[in-house]
């Protein structure tokens, strides 16, 4: 099953990865390209206990993918995370009056 991940921080990634574990194609959608070219390559912003053989050993299958564009991940996913920032409420406040 095609699935796609927005967001490559704790949840995205670590989410991901196990779900490319059990036999999906995981692409993760991140918009900093260092990142990417980061993620792509093995090494993983943060510290989690596997995390680091789980990412390579999927990356080297062919399972998870990271990418910048939304165009490539999402087509064909039946199941999209949005794993992204949740905004406090002080954020709230002040981006609601942004406009877009």
């Amino acid at each position: 099953m095609k699935l796609a991940f927005i967001g490559a921080g704790y949840v995205g990634l670590v989410t991901a990865a196990v779900f490319a574990k059990l036999g999906n194609e995981a692409w993760v959608v991140e918009i900093d390209d260092d990142k990417i070219r980061k993620l792509s390559s093995g090494e993983i912003p943060f510290y989690e206990p596997g995390l680091g053989e789980l990412i390579a050993k999927n990356i080297a299958a062919g399972k998870l993918r990271f990418t910048k564009s939304y165009k490539e991940a999402i087509p064909g996913s039946e199941i999209i995370f949005v794993c992204v920032g949740t905004p406090s409420k002080n954020g709230f406040e002040k981006s609601r009056h942004h406009r877009y």
